[in-house]
């Protein structure tokens, strides 16, 4: 058996290296130009999503305005009509059909109407019916039904548009939509909206076929050359059907491209759809919504594209980006493979390759130095962290070493034991991800948006008492929510400032006591240097000494004693870069009657054009900390 001499065996090493550097390297190069390929992929096809998002955003704020255009066409026509019929000493019903005339091709129109009071009295009604017939040349009959509102409220001309039937002598006040209205419209001199209903004429139809309508009622009170001036005499009215006027002010090519549905939403709690246009095709996962005030009420504008016209807005970019980055990875691995070939076999046939050694030893001495470098400013970050972890690590192994030494605990022990170890855990997690939102906090990305700081400060503070309430009912915290205005930024940091503060108060409640907070806001400097919104938090704690009102928002500046109280001295530092990144400052000073007031700025932005932030507040992918 001949041996093999440690030259030769080195020599078969280094041959077969090089041929695995010769396919190695193309397949290298193939897999990250793939990866590259579907990364760019990715971003274009994020690119396309945002862009059809904020198409759809255009495209429901350009169907607002033509509905709003609609509202008001509609709003001026009734005013006109009431003024001009206040104008007439006594209104025949011959007049009522003229002046009407021209307001049957408004659209959506099912009638008009002139309805006026009569108190809720058999001869009272009696003697209107006598009146109006006189007045009107009509033989007129009144149908006065059970009143819950002390009066009668009677059609006493009527013009049908698009509906079979007529209303004329029907009795207004048992349709509780239409009395609310009217007397509205009464109190306030304005024109009003009714809620949502079906048409008497519509409501024989089958129940597919009905729509849902709304009356503008205005109120009609004595011209000033009239005997009556300013005296009331009663309502005209139009009714519309809500489906005809949004497909009447819907672009064409827009309501094949989205799925338009319509909302009264002026009660936010029980918002009900007042029409829907159908493209008939298959819809996209996302909307966009846009409101529209109609008198008294707020309807709300619902967007939702199809999936074809999603898609049409993404575009093909993303394919094309993939398939041509393959392709041109493809073609490089292949040239680099024909390259390496061709090296390998000069390689074979120049036995000694020249390498500039002396570079490379620089190079990467150069790189050991950073490295070393960039080790020693972990370094001190890495001890805090450490030391942080390490208590309620060492709870979490107390608690393992003294269930493993006691095996005959009782179930109830065990439950016990775990909720400790479950809550040391769960500190653990916290102080792990508040680090991650402190790393990541200056370089998210703002999404703006309208929000009420209202309705978020009473959110969180709502929060609180669910989270406070399994202790007594003496230490509770009590949180005061004074007027806040409404302001632009990124909402879900914006929630987790606010939130932290109030924690922050809630934590450092002097013992014994609950913790007493106010959330107020003032707005401080001016128009010339530029406005700014202070919102403040205040509390009835153990307040904070001056020379430590600036390091307690560095990271882990607190107290030890904090740890205990469930703070980890990274929240107040998580606020300080979310007030920094969204514009403003913070700070926090003494308050007189004691304990602290912790402030934070915003800049004064106006709202307008600007999309309203969804509630509740929630965090998106881009922003939760992973």
């Amino acid at each position: 058996m001949t041996a093999t001499s440690p030259g030769t065996a080195t020599s078969r090493r280094r041959l077969l290296s090089h041929r695995a550097a010769v396919l190695g390297l193309p397949l290298a190069l193939l897999g990250t130009g793939v990866g590259a390929s579907a990364l760019v992929s990715g971003a274009l096809e994020r690119s396309g999503i945002e862009q059809a998002r904020q198409a759809s955003e255009q495209l429901a704020t350009s169907e607002a305005a033509a509905l709003s255009d609609a509202v008001r066409t509609y709003t001026t026509a009734l005013q006109s009509l009431a003024a001009t019929v206040g104008n007439q000493p006594a209104l025949t019903d011959e007049q009522f059909q003229d002046l009407t005339a021209t307001m049957t091709s408004l659209p959506g129109v099912a009638n008009l109407t002139y309805t006026v009071p009569v108190a809720d009295d058999p001869q009272a009604v009696a003697r209107a019916q006598e009146q109006l017939r006189a007045q009107l040349h009509t033989q007129l009959t009144l149908k006065p039904q059970p009143s819950e509102i002390g009066e009668h409220r009677f059609v006493i001309s009527y013009r049908g548009v698009d509906a079979s039937g007529s209303a004329l002598g029907a009795d207004a006040s048992t349709t509780p939509q239409i009395t609310e209205a009217a007397t509205s419209a009464r109190e306030t001199g304005r024109v009003a909206v009714t809620s949502p209903y079906v048409l008497l004429a519509d409501r024989s139809l089958p129940q597919n076929e009905q729509q849902q309508s709304v009356l503008f009622v205005a109120p009609v009170v004595g011209g000033p050359a009239q005997a009556d001036r300013g005296v009331f005499r009663g309502w005209v009215s139009a009714a519309f059907r809500t489906g005809t006027v949004l497909e009447s002010t819907a672009d064409r090519p827009s309501s094949l491209q989205a799925q338009l549905t319509l909302w009264d939403t002026t009660n936010a709690m029980t918002p009900q759809e007042l029409t829907l246009v159908d493209p008939g095709a298959a819809l996209a996962q996302h909307s966009a919504q846009a409101d529209v005030i109609a008198g008294s009420r707020r309807w709300r504008l619902q967007v939702t594209p199809t999936v074809q016209a999603h898609a049409n807005e993404v575009g093909q970019d993303p394919t094309i980006a993939f398939a041509a980055g393959n392709a041109a990875s493809l073609l490089l691995a292949a040239l680099l493979f024909s390259v390496t070939a061709g090296r390998e076999r000069a390689r074979r046939q120049v036995e000694q390759a020249t390498v500039d050694l002396a570079d490379e030893i620089a190079s990467r001495r150069r790189g050991e130095e950073a490295l070393r470098t960039r080790e020693a400013e972990l370094g001190a970050y890495t001890t805090v962290v450490a030391d942080r972890l390490r208590l309620p690590l060492a709870h979490v192994t107390a608690l393992t070493e003294a269930a493993r030494q006691n095996e005959m605990w009782t179930p109830t022990q065990w439950q016990e034991r775990m909720g400790h170890v479950k809550g040391r855990l769960d500190s653990a997690y916290r102080l792990v991800d508040d680090l991650l939102l402190y790393a990541q906090v200056s370089e998210l990305a703002l999404t703006e948006r309208t929000i009420d700081l209202l309705t978020l400060a009473q959110t969180i503070a709502a929060e609180q008492e669910t989270a406070a309430a399994d202790r007594c009912e003496e230490l509770r915290p009590r949180i005061e929510v004074g007027p806040l205005p409404t302001v632009v930024g990124e909402p879900w940091l914006l929630q987790q400032l606010l939130a932290r503060l109030v924690d922050n108060a809630v934590v450092h409640a002097p013992a014994g006591h609950p913790a007493l907070i106010t959330l107020a806001a003032d707005l401080t400097g001016s128009r010339f240097r530029g406005e700014t919104w202070r919102i403040e938090v205040r509390d009835r704690g153990l307040g904070v000494p001056t020379d430590r009102r600036t390091s307690i928002f560095e990271p882990f500046a607190g107290e030890d004693a904090d740890v205990e109280l469930g703070s980890n001295h990274l929240s107040l530092a998580i606020c300080r870069r979310i007030a920094l990144r969204l514009g403003g400052d913070i700070g926090v000073d003494e308050d007189p009657r004691g304990g602290g007031v912790f402030w934070f700025t915003l800049p004064v932005r106006s709202t307008a054009g600007v999309p309203v932030a969804p509630h509740p507040v929630t965090a998106g992918a881009a922003h939760a900390p992973s």
